[in-house]
């Protein structure tokens, strides 16, 4: 028996920035409807991004890449975002800051390996939460999940602000930061009640 999809449940976004190289910017959006529905909004997101290329190559460096998300939509919603380096070298030299200065200080920024001893996982901003792990009572792992609604026309708070470069002598690498983000709505369209939780709203999602 096939089982059928609620009406826009998810929208999804993605942005790839290049590093090193100059930034490539990509949006797709995607959502699952029936025919003959009223009365139900329209679940839709964007990537924010703030990005600005690094000016010299020195070992180590930093780069402006400052990301949230964006609710373009009509109805509230829960957004999770993966982040992935375009190789797994890369990311073993990369640390993360949610610093939204000019000038972040280094000891703002923590390994974005989330199996360092002490990763940014650890230490993300306001409302951000990371599942590492696949359990019962979870959601998905590998997301970065915020855990609070977020109404149309508003935004996250920042996830990243800054990336630092540290390849400790090592050959640097031009490299891409990929930034997918997927959202669900805050209602179950099958009941027309509010979930309790984001975690609620996802593993009702994933079925």
């Amino acid at each position: 028996m096939t089982k059928k999809k609620p009406p826009l449940l998810a929208a999804v976004s993605a942005a790839v920035v290049a590093a090193l190289v100059g930034i490539v910017w990509a949006y797709f959006g995607a959502k699952d409807q029936e025919p003959n529905l009223v009365g139900v909004g329209e679940d839709d997101i964007s990537v924010v991004e703030t990005f600005t290329p690094p000016e010299q190559t020195d070992d180590p460096f930093k780069y402006r890449k400052l990301v949230k998300i964006e609710n373009t939509g009509s109805i509230p919603c829960y957004v999770r975002v993966r982040l992935e380096f375009s190789n797994s070298d890369v990311q073993s030299y990369a640390s993360f800051s949610a610093d939204e200065t000019d000038t972040p200080a280094d000891d703002t920024f923590y390994s974005a390996d989330i199996n360092a001893s002490d990763p940014y996982i650890s230490h993300l901003p306001k409302d951000w939460v990371y599942v590492k792990e696949q359990g019962t009572n979870e959601p998905t792992a590998g997301y970065y999940y915020y855990t609070s609604p977020v109404a149309p026309e508003s935004s996250t708070d920042v996830l990243i602000s800054w990336v630092k470069m540290n390849y400790n002598g090592n050959e640097i690498q031009a490299h891409d930061i990929y930034v997918y983000s997927e959202s669900v709505q805050t209602i179950d369209p099958t009941t027309g009640t509010a979930y309790a939780d984001w975690k609620a709203a996802w593993r009702n999602f994933e079925g």
